[in-house]
């Protein structure tokens, strides 16, 4: 079957239903998926790794610097660098959060205030940009949208108000169809970007067919592309921008934080390469050579990688000794060299039985056709008691749905309550949730209706109650564990409040399960444990199985019927855009293997072992402060201020990592919690052995125990290789 053959119809045989024809299209698109899939899994490449020089992000990359000259002569001599995304949504977020990043840090040169604002040319915003539908008419976000200042206009209209010298919004939107050679807006468009404006443009497939005429001398800041260049078989999102735009980016502490939404992952990209020479075969013959170049040539894949990626994930490769040999993955282990290492990260929370499951492929293509959506809502009703779902490609897309629906059913309710120490995401709606004020910085304006709560301070419950009084409350947004604010379980007194507040004031209650969800803590969602009943209930990581991204949102009965009393389009909306046939199967292949097997009892069971192993090992040690396991979420609080390697500017707690990474008889990977990097972050696949649990736990308690001075010996190793 060709890999379009679900995106660009053929003339149906006579006598072919709608609903056959609908079903050949879903069967086509998952065998072209599972190819891809079965690549990976038979040449044991990695799909979720951050440590790993990944030759297919690097073509994908090139593909879409190339792509840039293809479509846009003028720009052609440039090589614009790209941030990866889920979807084309994500990716224009992470566009605009670039070009108000860019303003804000002009402006500051300048001393003045920035105009953040951003036009779309177009007859309406797209969906994901405009003011919620219950408030707004889809033309203009105003100040206090989801996206504030955001709005639309023809373009007959935009060339007027582009006339004005004194009119630079941070951006304008456009397509590449409204991009004309000889257009009067092209003209005015090359004077506005002199006057320090950026001009963003969408790119589809079907706009790389053939190049562009030569006369257009347009050079656009910033491209964004979507899911059309993996035929809408797989989740894709990308954005290239300007290097001059990017660089600032990409530098300073926050530079992994902007370089991606999500692990740069190989079934995106390496569909995509599939895909490219039916969809563009022009621009796939131009850039072939390259391409074929960077599978050659390690130096120039290591280069390119720094280059049009991401220059300081290169350096974290680097550091940790994975640039100089191939890496390979094959179930709860990483391979690269001689080096055999326990994988205790697993694409962060996502591992449930490790790397690229060799069954997966048959698994899914054994799945009846024709009731899988149905049984699926069965099956999560029946574990999470919410009726409703609809998918997302990511944990922030999730949320995303979640905020977007409560705010619709509740309106004219405003307000989000969140919660200290929350992480919800790095798009710009996800940005509500994520409490972290360095992550929101020179982004804005965000989501203004936004009440933070500290769960952990003495009068928190008081706190809740008193917002709820003083401000038109629609929804409160909570993790049960704070997996990126230090692995720290809210307390049960704030949720027994939360679910007063929810019963008592008919606030939404919005419950983020992606890192507790999918067993990770023991139940299948740690919600069933609470006094909570949730509105909405958010999974995400353990539903892809290592091998698709893909999320779900799950929503109650009362919501279901006030979005139909609302005329609401949003639930179809969602499930247009990001209804993959491999993700519903890749989920619903997970419960009914889950069905059989005492999934809950076996994680707990391994939750209780590595508390008892750990204990064991750390009982006495002057760097820990405390270690915290749920289920196979595990942290580690380390006290290492007044280490010497803290004292010489080092940051000791990542070289505890490395030291694991090193250990002789057991090497592990591990993580660490974003918002406080001393603490440690264990997230095993849920299959772990005991054998395993117990050389684990024994490895970090060693490494743990590694003196200062070796430590410092260790950070330098790691020094000079990131510098070679």
């Amino acid at each position: 079957m060709s890999l379009l053959s679900s995106s660009l119809s053929i003339c149906p045989q006579s006598g072919q239903t709608r609903e056959s024809r609908a079903c050949e299209e879903r069967a086509a698109e998952l065998e072209a998926v599972l190819e891809t899939c079965e690549e990976l899994i038979r040449l044991r490449i990695p799909n979720l790794l951050r440590l790993y020089l990944n030759p297919w992000v690097v073509q994908t990359c090139t593909v879409l610097a190339a792509a840039v000259g293809w479509k846009f002569p003028a720009a052609a001599e440039q090589r614009y660098p790209s941030f990866l995304a889920n979807s084309g949504a994500e990716a224009l977020s992470g566009a605009v959060k670039l070009a108000r990043f860019h303003q804000h840090r002009v402006q500051q040169r300048h001393c003045g205030p920035p105009d953040s604002s951003v036009l779309f040319i177009g007859d309406e915003l797209p969906s994901d940009f405009a003011e919620l539908e219950t408030a707004g008419n889809g033309t203009d976000s105003g100040s206090t949208g989801l996206i504030p200042l955001a709005r639309c206009c023809c373009e007959r209209k935009a060339i007027q108000e582009l006339a004005h010298p004194g009119f630079v919004p941070a951006a304008i939107v456009m397509s590449a169809a409204e991009v004309c050679a000889d257009s009067p807006l092209m003209r005015h468009l090359q004077q506005y970007q002199l006057r320090g404006g950026l001009v963003i443009v969408r790119l589809r497939a079907e706009d790389l067919v053939v190049p562009a005429d030569d006369t257009l001398q347009l050079v656009p800041d910033i491209l964004v592309f979507d899911d059309t260049l993996t035929a809408r078989q797989v989740p894709f999102g990308a954005f290239t921008a300007r290097r001059t735009l990017y660089g600032p980016w990409m530098t300073g502490k926050l530079s992994t934080f902007h370089s991606t939404t999500f692990q740069p992952n190989t079934v995106s990209t390496r569909h995509l390469l599939r895909c490219l020479p039916n969809l563009a075969p022009g621009l796939y013959r131009r850039v072939q050579p390259e391409l074929d170049l960077l599978l050659r040539d390690h130096q120039v894949l290591r280069r390119t990688f720094g280059e049009l990626f991401s220059p300081s994930l290169l350096r974290v490769i680097c550091a940790a000794g994975f640039v100089e040999h191939d890496v390979t993955v094959h179930g709860h282990y990483v391979s690269t060299g001689s080096r055999r290492l326990f994988d205790g990260i697993g694409g962060v929370a996502c591992s449930l039985r490790g790397h690229n499951p060799e069954a997966w492929p048959d698994e899914l293509r054994g799945l009846a056709d024709g009731c899988i959506r149905s049984e699926l809502g069965l099956r999560l009703r029946a574990l999470t008691g919410l009726p409703r779902y609809v998918p997302a490609v990511s944990g922030a897309g999730a949320i995303e749905a979640a905020l977007r629906m409560a705010l619709t059913v509740q309106f004219p309710r405003t307000h989000v309550i969140v919660m200290r120490g929350g992480y919800a995401g790095k798009t710009l709606v996800a940005l509500t949730g994520t409490e972290r004020q360095k992550y929101r910085e020179r982004l804005g304006p965000l989501y203004p209706h936004r009440i933070c709560i500290d769960p952990f301070a003495v009068d928190a419950c008081e706190q809740l109650q008193q917002a709820v009084r003083d401000f038109p409350v629609a929804a409160i947004q909570l993790e049960l564990i704070q997996g990126v604010g230090g692995v720290r379980a809210v307390p049960a007194e704030v949720l027994e409040s939360v679910a007063t507040v929810s019963e008592t004031a008919g606030v939404c209650v919005i419950v983020d399960e992606i890192q507790t969800g999918m067993h990770r803590t023991g139940p299948f969602v740690r919600t069933s444990q609470t006094p909570l009943r949730p509105d909405f209930l958010v999974l995400g990581k353990g539903t892809s199985d290592m091998l698709f991204p893909f999320a779900l949102t799950m929503y109650s009965e009362r919501v279901h019927d006030r979005l139909q009393r609302l005329g609401s389009g949003l639930p179809d909306r969602m499930q247009e855009l990001y209804g993959y046939e491999t993700g519903y199967r890749g989920v619903l292949n997970t419960l009914r293997r889950w069905e059989q097997q005492p999934v809950q009892s076996q994680v707990e069971t391994a939750g209780a072992l590595y508390s008892r192993y750990l204990s064991q090992g750390l009982q006495m040690h002057p760097r820990v402060s405390e270690v915290r396991v749920f289920g196979l979420l595990i942290g580690i609080e380390l006290n290492v201020r007044h280490t010497l390697t803290a004292r010489l500017g080092l940051k000791p707690a990542q070289l505890y990592l490395l030291r694991m990474m090193q250990h002789r008889r057991f090497p592990l990977l591990m993580g660490y919690c974003q918002y406080e990097p001393q603490i440690l972050k264990f997230t095993p696949p849920l299959t772990v052995t005991e054998a395993e649990i117990k050389a684990s736990a024994e490895a970090i308690a060693d490494a743990l125990s590694t003196s200062q001075p070796r430590l410092l010996g260790c950070g330098l190793q790691s020094l000079l290789r990131s510098r070679r």
